[in-house]
């Protein structure tokens, strides 16, 4: 089981029109998910009561199942929202503050942002647990998203806004004792994120909605 995504143009009846996918793909399989996408629709986004073409970017499950005959793909629809810019699709980690490492604090975080045309971060709102460490975590995730980057989704020809969710974890790692100098920089003072289905970036008013049976 693997993750990835495909940037899909859409036209303004709801059907892929182009789809591009990572080049580090085998042959076969973005065969394979290039078929499947051209399969389905979307509801197409609306502009004065008249539906819009445009391009979101898909996240993508799949996997190869062994069979008799070699192994059978199956791909299974994540979500569709803003581009990432890096090729594997993952947002880079907040470094693990100082303060926290020294007082061997954790915890996890639900950050809310905006990605925005220019395809830059815009923090809206932070839900931390436990609630008393989140003032030693506040300000590494507000420089964590304003580093962050990401391909807008368009509509109409036109770069748009796209609301997001992020989960975080920050997990203790630590080695001995921590030198009352840590630096953030070191290993044992980055955050370790967890990268599985949960822990991804999830759009909450992508423009894009794909169809329940629509291929």
């Amino acid at each position: 089981m693997f993750q990835t995504r495909a940037a899909v143009s859409i036209d303004a009846m709801g059907r892929p029109t182009d789809i591009q996918l990572p080049e580090q793909l085998p042959e076969v399989v973005a065969s394979f998910v290039r078929n499947q996408i051209m399969q389905w629709r979307f509801v197409p986004p609306d502009i004065d009561g008249q539906p819009r073409a445009g391009k979101t970017y898909l996240t993508l499950g799949a996997c190869a199942a062994p069979v008799s005959e070699g192994y059978q793909l199956a791909i299974d629809y994540k979500g569709a929202g803003p581009g990432a810019w890096r090729p594997d699709g993952r947002s880079p980690p907040p470094q693990y503050p100082v303060e926290a490492v020294k007082q061997q604090a954790g915890g996890s975080g639900l950050v809310q942002f905006v990605v925005e045309p220019d395809g830059s971060a815009t923090l809206e709102t932070v839900e931390f647990k436990p609630a008393r460490s989140r003032r030693l975590f506040q300000q590494a995730i507000e420089d964590w998203v304003e580093q962050l980057r990401f391909m807008p989704e368009e509509v109409d020809g036109k770069p748009v806004r796209t609301r997001m969710r992020m989960p975080l974890h920050f997990e203790r790692r630590l080695r001995g004792t921590v030198a009352a100098n840590a630096k953030v920089d070191k290993p044992e003072c980055m955050a370790l994120m967890k990268q599985g289905d949960e822990q991804r970036p999830v759009a909450l008013d992508s423009p894009f909605r794909r169809l329940e049976g629509g291929g």
